[in-house]
């Protein structure tokens, strides 16, 4: 079982309605909402590094689908 912790934050009245409006059209409870919205945030960060490394360390090289394919030996 994965311990937990608690966090608290600050946010707006304004963000706590829209929130609380969400919730109740999803029926999501604020924690699954709050982690959910977390995760995915952290997962766009690392993919925008790896993308960043990737873009830096990209030599050109191209290939076509059909060439993909063949070497996969997929027929097309």
């Amino acid at each position: 079982m994965m311990t937990t912790k608690t966090k608290s934050l600050r946010i707006s009245e304004e963000l706590s309605d829209a929130i609380d409006q969400y919730l109740a059209v999803t029926g999501e409870s604020f924690n699954s909402f709050a982690e959910k919205a977390m995760v995915e945030k952290i997962e766009d960060i690392i993919d925008l590094k790896a993308y960043s490394e990737a873009v830096k360390n990209d030599d050109g090289t191209r290939y076509s689908i059909k060439d993909v394919a063949n070497k996969l030996g997929i027929k097309l």
